[in-house]
């Protein structure tokens, strides 16, 4: 089954260190450039399926706002697991309840093209 290319941004709207929201064919996506290649992933954290639009890229990792829980935003690899409370580091101990028992769980990562100075993902 072929994905359908769908445009979501011009190529200027895409930032290095910053995330833009998007929707596409009813998803909420967000982008975002790491090294001069735009990258997307669908705007859900795996731990509480809330919006990771507020949160923060650096480096090619984005921070979930709510949790802390930190992630590749190229590859969506999982690299801290839920560590704060509304955005609030709190101590390791409390970690596990903060995670109310789920695994750490990677971002979908989307298809993404760049052509023409437009931004295309593939869904």
């Amino acid at each position: 089954m072929a994905l359908d290319r769908i445009r979501v941004a011009a190529a200027v709207e895409v930032a290095e260190g910053s995330l833009l929201a998007v929707q596409a064919a009813g998803k909420k996506l967000l982008l975002s450039r790491v090294n001069g290649r735009a990258h997307a992933v669908i705007d859900r954290c795996p731990h509480m399926g809330m919006s990771m639009a507020k949160g923060t890229v650096e480096g090619g990792v984005v921070t979930c706002p709510w949790h802390n829980s930190r992630f590749d935003f190229c590859t969506g690899s999982n690299m801290d697991w839920a560590s704060a409370f509304l955005g609030v580091s709190m101590p390791k101990w409390t970690h596990k309840a903060i995670a109310m028992g789920k695994a750490p769980a990677p971002l979908t990562v989307v298809p993404v093209e760049e052509s023409d100075g437009q931004v295309y993902v593939r869904l």
